[in-house]
């Protein structure tokens, strides 16, 4: 708790009434996040730590699609965001380090032993960390997917996320970026034969077309840029 005290204050920039007002569903939302934290017992399991984890890690970033910055002026708003973005850099620092703390000798959490909303607790975790902590994890999800211990959309999607990152073209799609304000695929490899790589990963959607009829204009920076597909 107190590093996570240290790291908010180190970003928290002074903020009008106005700005404070409109950042309220992600103050709120933290808090309630919080509220679970302190709640765990001392002896929590792991799981029920990565649960928490999850509701830290994914609580703010939903939160932001509530907040309406809109009616501020240029400067309030531009330091709002700014403060958005510190808030949110916290959190997720974070909950990296509890992910990292609690990794099994396997390499990753499967699904058998930790239960399924632990272990996308962790996945959705590492999405949002620095991509060396990604590359570290992605061997071993890839290898309980394979097993049936994880889920495979969670490994197409941590894949595609490094391979952006790295200026790499994707190859399961799930990336998106902004073009001329609309929300379109990153880069991807193969193009003709991605609904054939797609379709044993286990996404959501029925088709590709369907998935990516999901986004429309472009979404806030502080916002995810992709999903469970």
């Amino acid at each position: 708790m107190l590093t996570w005290i240290m790291i908010a204050a180190l970003g928290a920039v002074q903020l009008s009434p106005p700005a404070e007002t409109a950042l309220r569903p992600l103050t709120d939302a933290i808090a309630e996040a919080r509220a679970k934290q302190e709640a765990l017992p001392a002896d929590a399991s792991p799981r029920a730590r990565l649960e928490v984890a999850m509701a830290l890690d994914q609580g703010p970033l939903t939160a932001m699609h509530h907040v309406d910055l809109s009616r501020l002026s240029e400067a309030d708003r531009l330091a709002a965001m700014k403060e958005a973005d510190a808030r949110i850099a916290a959190v997720s620092q974070e909950t990296a380090r509890t992910v990292v703390s609690l990794v099994p000798e396997e390499g990753w959490f499967s699904n058998a032993i930790y239960g399924q909303e632990a272990a996308t607790g962790a996945f959705l975790v590492v999405q949002h960390a620095d991509i060396d902590l990604q590359k570290r994890f992605l061997p071993a999800l890839k290898a309980m997917a394979d097993r049936g211990e994880a889920l495979k959309w969670q490994y197409a999607m941590l894949y595609d996320r490094i391979a952006v990152a790295e200026g790499r073209p994707q190859r399961y799609g799930t990336q998106m970026h902004c073009v001329d304000g609309r929300m379109v695929p990153a880069p991807t490899e193969d193009p003709e034969h991605l609904e054939e790589r797609r379709a044993p990963m286990g996404f959501r959607w029925p088709d590709y077309d369907a998935y990516l009829a999901d986004f429309g204009a472009c979404r806030s920076a502080l916002t995810p840029c992709g999903d469970p597909g």
